[in-house]
Formats: structure tokens, sequence, C-alpha cells
């Protein structure tokens, strides 16, 4: 089908299919460490770290096309875009393995030129001299990725297809190699055709890169792109809808649920979960932040305005700081005078104390692991019966307990003393020699011959039994104190 339009626009859907500059994020909680971005000049990029506050810039890549880089929730992996595939690195930037390659190529026919040319436009007009070009666009491209909450899995964007367009314009005379300026009033058109062009996110293996699962398969009516992960596992992604024109942010809950709308566009993208999962940040027109909740409801729109000097601006993508608190930015300024520039910006997540950086764009902010709380150590314990403690018949009783605490438990014996009446001898204790954290265990005691005699023949008698206890935090002696008792010998003292 033929149209009166520009260069630009005919090859629109080729372009954005091709070459959208896109982010793979994730905000992972944890303290705010430094930023990874994309850094370089005209159409190259490595990817850099900085400080948030500009300090210490550390290039990571030396390659020239590297962009949207992407912390796991540890921090200490990143993935990237790297030639149009995908690629990981340590966080020092060693360790670098391209994962998935991806392809591009352009290509155009030799000119040709035809006479008497029916204006499609204008059927009953003939257009005297026309020059005709054909141009093949071909790609097989992954972007966006974006780590799994456990660094197993990314998650990003892949498409592929061939669009070519043929453009026919106006020419002074046979041959002529310019076509007319007036391309305006109707001698100006296109043809294209999209073929097996497709366009879906998927899950991939962080170390093999082999697919995992489709969160959103190709369709002929929208395209799914910017796809990150929450750190609770939803993903959420942008769709450009064919037919309306809108980019509204969309939020899967889980590999194989339904994606739910949660903003209504017209011009929504590079959407960023807050790290506890609940909120999603993304760029709302061009020139605002927007913030709304994971299942939709109310949206907080900050508006980033022009700086003194510049023409227009416009927000390339957002990101939470791994604390919350902040926001990390890409923004492209277009001064008056002189030329455009792309920068990385912080602010509060309320739009407070907005500041620059450094040069570059798609950045993300590493999450550095909190130490993990630790506990007071707990102490072993050990308590004598209550009461008094009746033996049975064979003289076996339970005269108290030890438990450990935090830690493992030695246990040794020391001594176990049985006083009844005048008598005063050693009885035997039956404990483990070790106990593990917060294990517990009876001290039993078994009294025998004279021993037993005597307390029969008094019917009580003070039992004392030490035990020495060692475990991660000392040694100590542990005393427990019993009386016991055993059935009487009847006979004594009749005459």
């Amino acid at each position: 089908m033929f149209a009166t339009v520009a260069l630009a626009a005919a090859s629109g859907l080729a372009l954005l299919a091709i070459s959208m500059s896109e982010s793979g994020r994730a905000a992972f909680p944890g303290a705010n460490g430094r930023v990874a971005y994309s850094y370089g000049d005209g159409y190259s990029g490595s990817i850099w770290s900085v400080d948030a506050n500009g300090a210490s810039p550390l290039r990571l890549t030396t390659g020239s096309n590297d962009y949207a880089p992407s912390y796991s929730a540890n921090g200490g992996r990143v993935a990237f875009e790297r030639e149009n595939g995908i690629a990981v690195m340590n966080a020092d930037g060693t360790g670098q393995t391209q994962l998935l390659p991806g392809s591009y190529s352009s290509s155009s026919e030799p000119p040709e030129w035809q006479s008497d040319f029916q204006n499609p436009e204008e059927p009953s007009e003939t257009i005297p001299f026309v020059k005709i070009q054909t141009f093949t666009e071909a790609w097989h491209i992954f972007s966006s990725p974006s780590f799994s909450p456990d660094g197993t899995q990314l998650v990003l964007s892949e498409r592929s297809g061939e669009f070519i367009y043929t453009l026919t314009c106006a020419v002074a005379e046979d041959e002529d190699p310019e076509c007319l300026s007036g391309y305006q009033e109707g001698h100006y058109f296109y043809d294209e055709e999209c073929i097996d062009c497709e366009s879906r996110i998927i899950t991939v293996s962080a170390s093999s890169g082999a697919q995992i699962a489709e969160i959103a398969p190709s369709s002929s009516s929208h395209q799914d792109y910017e796809p990150t992960f929450s750190s609770g596992g939803a993903i959420a992604f942008s769709r450009w809808d064919y037919s309306s024109g809108k980019t509204p942010i969309y939020v899967v809950s889980s590999p194989g649920a339904a994606p739910v709308k949660v903003t209504n566009g017209p011009y929504d993208s590079a959407p960023d979960f807050s790290p506890d999962g609940t909120r999603v940040a993304f760029i709302r027109d061009g020139d605002e932040v927007g913030i709304v909740g994971v299942g939709g409801g109310p949206l907080t729109a900050l508006l980033i305005p022009n700086p003194a000097g510049v023409k227009y601006s416009y927000l390339e993508s957002v990101a939470f700081s791994p604390d919350g608190s902040k926001l990390v930015l890409a923004r492209r300024l277009n001064p008056v005078a002189g030329k455009s520039e792309h920068g990385i910006y912080t602010m509060g997540v309320d739009g407070s104390s907005l500041a620059k950086v450094v040069d570059g764009s798609g950045p993300d902010w590493q999450p550095i692991a909190l130490p993990t709380p630790q506990s007071a150590p707990i102490p072993f314990k050990g308590k004598s019966a209550k009461g008094k403690v009746k033996l049975g018949k064979s003289g076996k009783g339970s005269i108290g307990t030890i438990a450990c605490g935090s830690s493992p438990c030695v246990l040794k014996v020391v001594s176990a003393k049985l006083t009844s009446g005048k008598k005063t001898c050693a009885v035997k204790v039956k404990l483990p020699k070790r106990l593990a954290p917060g294990e517990g265990a009876r001290v039993r005691v078994k009294v025998a011959g004279r021993c037993l005699a005597a307390l029969k023949r008094v019917g009580k008698g003070s039992l004392v039994v030490r035990v020495r206890v060692s475990d991660a935090l000392d040694t100590r002696m542990l005393t427990l104190k019993s009386t016991l008792t055993a059935g009487t010998n009847k006979k004594h003292g009749k005459k």
C-alpha cells in the first residue's frame, strides 16, 4: 500500500523493531551500591560503573556495542546487551560471556527509473519520471536482560524478521539520482512488507542461554518489550499496541499467568519494580516519571522540568535504588544551541533533589547485601528435678536435665555422691557425651548395693552431681542437687 509520508515514517516499524534503545532493570533490595550505565560517542557504547555521587568511574567492557546493564539480586553479576545479543559478566567486568548472539543486516538494491509513473494517490495523474529503490533490513535481536531473584534466569525481549520497503520519488529527468523536494505535494511514496516479523518475551538460563519459558508470545496486534523481574518473581513489560498506537505497562505475576494492564498510556515505557515488588516506576510521555501499584490504581506523576537553555528533554529510563529511597534516570537534553547530551541523574522518589551523576544512558543501581542480623548466642542450661526424686525398685531415677544452647555441647560427669545418714558413696550417672545445638538430655542415676541399702534404711539421701559442660561460649561446672527417696526397711528398728 502506498502512502505520502517521509522516509522516517516509511521505515518506522522496522526502526522500532531493530534499534529501540531498551533497558533491562530489576530493583532488588539491599544497600545502595554503584550505578552501572552505558557510555560512548555516537552509536557506540561500553559498560561503566560509578559511585552514585559521580566519583570513581570504572570502565567494565571495552566493546563498542554494549548497552542496558542489569545487576543480579546479590549485586555480583551484570547482564547486558552486546552486538544485538545478550552477555553476562561479574560486577567488576571479569568473566565476560556471550550467552545469546544476535544479528542485524541491511542492504539496498540499485535504483531503478521509470517514466510515466501512475500516481497511486491520483490514478488519473502520471508522473514523468520517478526513481524506485528497495531497502531490506533483517534482524534477530535479544535485548533488555533482567535477572530473576535467584540469579538462575534472565527475562528478555526477542525480536526477529525481515522488513522490505520500496521508496518511489519524483525526479526531474530520467536517471536523475536526486528526488524532487516537492514530495509533500504527492510525489513521494513507499510500499512496505514485513516477513516473519515476530516479537516475544522469554526467560532463558543465565548460565547457558537456553530458553526456559515464553512469558508473552508473538502477536500480530502488538509488540512487547523492555521486560524486568521483581524481587518476588513478577515480570513487567511495555506493550506497543498497533491499532491504538499506545504503549501501556503490563505485569505478569508469574510465568504462565495472564498479563494485567497497570497503566493506560498513551506513551509509557521502561518499567522498573520497587525493591519490595509492590510498585512500578516508568517513563510517562517522555517528561514524567510515573509510579503505580503492581495491580494498577492511583498513579503518581513526577514532572521533570527542562533546565535553562534547553529546548526540550526526553527521559529514557528509570530505576529504583536498592533501598527504595531514590530513583536513577537516563535523560537526553537538547539545548537551544550546541549538541544534545545523554546524562545519568538521581533524585528522591518524591521528585526532589535532582542531581546529575555522569554522562551516559541505561543506568541500573547495584544492590549490596545487608549483613544478616546476628542473634546473641544462647548458653546451655541445666536444672534439677523439682521436689524429692523417688527411685524405682532397681534404684534408677531421673534427677534433672541439661540442654545445649546455640552451639554443640560436650558433657563429662566429674562426680556423683549420695549421702544417706552417715554413709556417703558414689553412684552411676547416665548422660550423653555430646549434644547438638538445642538438644537436651535427662540426667539419670542408678543407686545400687550398700548405697541403695543405706538409702532404703534411712528413707532419703542427698545427691550431688557435678557435670563439666563445654560449648562455644565457655566451659562451666554444672551442679545438680536432688533429694532421693526409696522404700525403707520395715524391719529396721525392731527388737
